[in-house]
């Protein structure tokens, strides 16, 4: 059990339900790192809460978002002095108004030829949240921490009950919970195109369930590339 005076870093992947999670720590006086948009440093000693989600429903989460948020806010990027900060928050917003809905993205990601990019999948990275991945985050840090260093992860999808399994406390914060743990409308075509172009984070969270299953804090979810997630 992790208690308020636990020094340890919570590392923030977007789209896993880490804003709530911050409010209810933060609430409870909860001593530690916030790691968001940046990479963790690998430190001994330190020690690590890390946020995951299947990677397929996260992109389906950071598309509906970014979509939704570009459509209604202006956001500072749009008024910036700077043209390729204005450049780049036109190009997302025009690319995620191009499709009616994520599924009809993902079911465009088709590879002929046997390309390895398309200009689709280039064009991925212009999404809100979707470069910065487990892989991002997670890569250097798993191949350089011990496994007591993990004190715990947490999962989108049963996200209360491990947060109480860690803090001991029962989330009350319920913002877009439900419906970010609710799995995504896509199609097989949609589902198995995404699951391909994520490859390298299935790689990473399974690299890091079996870090979780050394420290002795194995995870409540496992995640498969065909299926999501899948309950332990």
């Amino acid at each position: 059990m992790i208690g308020p005076a636990a020094m340890f870093d919570l590392v923030h992947v977007g789209k896993c339900g880490g804003g709530s999670i911050v409010e209810e720590l933060r609430a409870r006086n909860y001593q530690f790192g916030h790691i968001h948009m940046q990479r963790p440093v690998a430190e001994a000693g330190r020690r690590y809460v890390i946020l995951v989600r299947d990677p397929v429903a996260r992109f389906v989460s950071a598309f509906n978002w970014r979509r939704h948020r570009l459509a209604h806010d202006p956001m500072p990027a749009a008024r910036s002095d700077d043209p390729i900060t204005r450049l780049r928050h036109r190009s997302e917003r025009e690319l995620l108004e191009a499709f009616e809905d994520a599924n009809a993205f993902a079911e465009r990601l088709v590879r002929t030829d046997g390309r390895e990019v398309t200009s689709l999948t280039t064009m991925m990275a212009l999404i809100g949240h979707v470069p910065q991945g487990f892989a991002w985050y997670l890569d250097h840090l798993l191949e350089r921490i011990e496994p007591e260093q993990l004190a715990g992860v947490i999962a989108t999808e049963r996200l209360a009950a491990d947060v109480e399994r860690l803090f001991g406390f029962r989330p009350t914060a319920e913002r877009n919970r439900h419906a970010a743990a609710r799995p995504p409308a896509l199609s097989p075509a949609g589902r198995a195109n995404l699951a391909r172009e994520f490859d390298s984070e299935y790689r990473t969270l399974s690299r890091l369930d079996q870090l979780a299953s050394r420290a002795g804090a194995p995870m409540s979810i496992r995640y498969d590339p065909g299926r999501g997630a899948v309950p332990v």
